[in-house]
């Protein structure tokens, strides 16, 4: 365990222990979850918790049984969330806009007994083939979800789990193939709220969070469940679909802190003329997932008088382990290590790098994940005790900041040099007129060169015309060594990304075609 807090008992459940505990501190009446029209106590979500743990039970499911949850940001994610642990089953989060393949195979992959989801997402998978499946729960129509519950007496007791125990599943994105199912114990929810969201952001009883990523994304299961009610705070429930619906659950609800995502960032700024954002109740901004660009940051500390907190963490370590901090922070960077781990650069040797030279990311902490399921090979070449190595690669400086240079596969070779996407992506994004951009390699002649491809979003109200790619060109020659700048540029609605909301770069050079809508710039 981290050093800095004391050992969790051995017999620990983590839904018990944040729940009792703020009925326990005398929070019952107070806010615990903003939803649309509807608010619920502390006392409230226990209540429902305790039903959808006798609800679970009375369907047949028993301790370590899974529980497939097909639900955005609503309250029944976090009554059944909260419910299977309380009985000692185990929650499986699956995020909403996953393919329907990847929504079968991780029911398959799962052996979920159970699957709760509303109509849309239900009618989505049309049928599942899981031989494992037994109820599904809908969160519409007559027999609704809440509407069970309401018929249900409350299982006071939670299960006897013990701290290392398998507590929930959560699946990776799939980006690299099939999304693996990475198993997180009781404790880790714990020390990742403890680690990080006391730790650095000094999150408080009187902070109301708003965080736009799903609660079956890692980021957005800390962000807006048990990081909140590790100290008693309120968090809003939202499906904001766009920019502008983030605007107005900002002016509704007053959120104290707000854990956005790049694009997220991008996009606000972006509209800002047309519909303002009004940051008055906001104190701290969090941005994660993938990397900020500096400009960003810098429009929007400009704009609202604003730092943005960029982190970065893992599904495999739960939440960020390297984090910007308040009045420290460095755009551009992913921060400094968070207390309770340990980060280094190393190269493939496992020697640490010098401080400037780009290597690989190796973590250690006591949030990492137990392994991932069925997936043994995996799982012995990524850990090492409690150290992973990310497959991620990163520069350090010498004032100890780590720096994001892009997944292993994502850096490629041209004109005989490493090139990172990100660094092109940084200084392209600076152009008034581009929203959005990823760079791709796309190999061209019978001798493989390599050329540069950017793939371009622009801002809202502005349209692609062949004077405009060559300004975009030219401006990145102006920025960047000649050898950095695209050769090509191909206009885009909207960049493809992974349900976690990362650029899905791998589809992007599926789909590179020399046709006459990819102009070269010579």
């Amino acid at each position: 365990m981290n050093a800095l807090f004391e050992p969790l008992p051995i017999h620990f459940n983590a839904a018990a222990y944040f729940l009792d505990e703020n009925i326990t501190q005398g929070r019952g009446d107070k806010i615990a979850l903003y939803a649309k029209d509807e608010t619920y106590t502390y006392a409230q979500t226990r209540d429902l918790v305790q039903r959808a743990a006798n609800l679970l039970a009375e369907l047949g499911v028993e301790r370590e049984n899974r529980i497939a949850i097909l639900l955005g940001n609503r309250p029944e994610f976090v009554f059944a969330f909260w419910g299977a642990i309380w009985l000692g089953a185990i929650p499986v989060p699956i995020v909403p806009n996953c393919t329907v393949e990847d929504v079968r195979y991780i029911l398959q992959d799962s052996r979920a007994k159970v699957l709760l989801s509303d109509r849309d997402g239900y009618e989505r998978l049309e049928s599942s083939d899981s031989p494992f499946l037994r109820h599904t729960l809908l969160t519409d129509g007559d027999r609704s979800f809440l509407s069970l519950l309401a018929q249900q007496n409350c299982l006071p007791s939670p299960a006897d789990t013990h701290r290392d125990e398998p507590a929930f599943w959560l699946y990776t994105s799939g980006s690299t193939g099939k999304p693996k199912g990475v198993i997180h114990l009781h404790q880790n929810m714990v020390i990742c709220a403890r680690n990080y969201s006391q730790g650095v952001l000094g999150l408080k009883e009187n902070d109301i969070t708003y965080s736009v990523a799903p609660l079956a994304f890692a980021y957005g299961l800390g962000n807006s469940l048990y990081m909140p009610m590790a100290v008693g705070a309120s968090a809003i429930l939202s499906e904001a679909g766009n920019a502008f619906d983030i605007i107005a659950d900002v002016d509704r609800y007053k959120p104290t802190v707000f854990f956005g995502i790049p694009s997220i960032y991008a996009n606000l700024l972006a509209v800002g003329e047309i519909a303002p954002l009004n940051v008055s109740s906001l104190r701290l901004c969090v941005s994660a997932a993938e990397q900020l660009p500096p400009s960003v940051w810098y429009q929007w500390r400009e704009t609202f008088a604003l730092e943005i907190c960029e982190g970065i963490g893992t599904t495999e370590f739960l939440h960020i382990f390297l984090s910007n901090r308040p009045g420290a922070c460095k755009p551009g960077t992913c921060g400094r290590p968070v207390s309770g781990y340990e980060v280094r650069v190393v190269d493939d040797g496992g020697l640490p790098q010098p401080a400037g030279e780009i290597g690989n990311l190796e973590v250690k902490g006591e949030s990492l994940m137990l392994g991932y399921w069925n997936r043994l090979p995996e799982t012995r070449q990524a850990l090492c005790g409690n150290t992973m190595g990310t497959g991620d690669k990163y520069i350090c400086d010498d004032e100890g900041y780590f720096k994001f240079m892009g997944r292993k596969d994502d850096l490629f070779k041209a004109n005989g040099q490493w090139i990172s996407p990100l660094e092109i992506e940084s200084v392209l994004l600076q152009h008034p007129d581009i929203l959005e951009v990823a760079i791709v390699p796309e190999s061209e002649g019978g001798h493989q060169l390599t050329r540069i491809v950017a793939h371009v979003g622009l801002k809202p109200e502005r349209r692609p015309f062949p004077a405009l790619e060559k300004n975009i060109c030219q401006f990145a020659k102006q920025h960047l060594p000649h050898f950095k700048a695209p050769q090509s540029v191909y206009f885009v609605e909207r960049l493809p990304r992974t349900s976690t909301g990362k650029i899905h770069r791998k589809s992007l050079r599926a789909k590179i075609d020399p046709s006459p809508s990819l102009i070269e710039q010579k």
